[in-house]
């Protein structure tokens, strides 16, 4: 079987021969895994996730728990018992309560 060459496919099988495989450039893959670790170093600790505002933040909260307790406290010691706080909340309404 005689195979048949036409110019057009010479030409292809040609421009083929001179192909060599493609590289980059001398430390291009040093450079760019710099570059990552650059960017993955800094995303670090954001600012609400430090530690110092972590524990700044609960200290604050703490503090105000203490002061809302001790004048919850310091109320309950000042309030009269039983009826008489009852009838304030009665006059407060423009209500009365009879005593029996």
């Amino acid at each position: 079987m005689k195979k048949k060459a036409t110019p057009l496919v010479d030409e292809h099988l040609q421009s083929l021969q001179g192909m060599h495989q493609v590289g980059t450039d001398d430390f291009f893959y040093t450079r760019l895994k710099a570059r990552m670790e650059k960017n993955h170093a800094s995303q670090g600790w954001h600012f609400p996730l430090k530690p110092v505002w972590v524990v700044s933040t609960m200290l604050l909260l703490l503090v105000m728990n203490v002061f809302m307790l001790s004048q919850q406290v310091r109320l309950k010691q000042t309030a009269t018992p039983g009826n008489a706080s009852l009838q304030s909340f009665a006059q407060s309404y423009d209500q009365a309560i009879p005593s029996y």
